[in-house]
């Protein structure tokens, strides 16, 4: 069942001064309306516009210089900009989502597509979590990784302050495989945390052979963002350069005043 998000047509509206302004409609008047006197950006790095937007059902159906049609809510959007809902790359909402189906905190922000599964950490088998989404539909769509941590904890459970054996890489690589099956983007690290902490270079080469197999990618919390972080960031370039995946560092951030000081003048 492979189901990477739930679809959802959510329209945001930005003020020019940066202020969301969301507008609520009831389900008759959902049927069918037309946003007029937008300020359309569409993000495909043209110009923007002013044009009107007719949403059917939850499809954008035309844009252009249109007509209300007889009976047509018409939303008036003068003064702002009319936009695409934004993606958040890096979400932790996987973990409260379904105490919090409106994603108030998301939306509020425009945002209308979140990545989940990042440092680390996801549901186990991931096909649990889009079973849930399916029969508890949400706000916003989601995507997912797969968390290196997680598959690491199912396989190795209390035991895991040591480097994997081959029979416990071939467990994790099975579970990876049905991850990426059911629609995972790829592979998420957490080195810095337990158990991935103890997991060796090799140990994540090898299930990105997995990821790679479905043309997926790669996103990682390094091993430091402190005194080790040079080695970490060898590490993770060693990884990107042996898989070939495209891959990321999920953050840069100098922690401790480590470097204060030291950089050339």
């Amino acid at each position: 069942m492979p189901l990477k998000t739930k679809k959802f047509a959510i329209l945001t509206i930005l003020a020019l001064a940066g202020l969301m302004v969301p507008f609520y409609l009831s389900a008759d008047e959902r049927s069918s309306f037309l946003i007029i006197n937008a300020k359309i950006i569409d993000g495909s790095g043209g110009p923007s516009r002013f044009e009107s937007v007719r949403v059917n059902g939850n499809q954008i159906q035309e844009l252009g210089q249109l007509k209300p049609l007889s009976g047509e809510t018409t939303v008036d959007a003068a003064g702002l900009i009319l936009s695409p809902g934004f993606i958040d790359t890096h979400s932790h909402m996987d973990n409260h989502i379904f105490e919090m189906p409106d994603a108030l905190s998301a939306v509020s922000q425009g945002i209308t597509t979140i990545v989940v599964g990042m440092d680390g950490g996801s549901e186990v088998p991931l096909s649990n979590f889009f079973r849930k989404l399916e029969n508890n539909p949400v706000a916003i769509n989601i995507a997912a990784y797969s968390g290196h941590n997680s598959l690491r904890s199912i396989t190795m459970g209390k035991d895991y302050k040591r480097p994997s054996t081959e029979m416990e890489i071939r467990s994790m690589e099975d579970l990876l495989k049905q991850d990426m099956e059911d629609g995972a983007l790829g592979l998420s690290t957490g080195l810095e945390y337990d158990p991935g902490l103890y997991s060796e270079t090799d140990e994540i080469v090898d299930l990105l052979k997995i990821v790679s197999d479905y043309k997926g990618r790669y996103t990682s919390h390094m091993r430091s963002e402190d005194i080790y972080l040079e080695a970490a960031l060898d590490e993770f370039i060693e990884i990107s350069r042996r898989t070939k995946l495209p891959s990321q560092i999920s953050h840069i951030s100098l922690q401790k005043g480590v470097y204060g000081g030291n950089h050339p003048g």
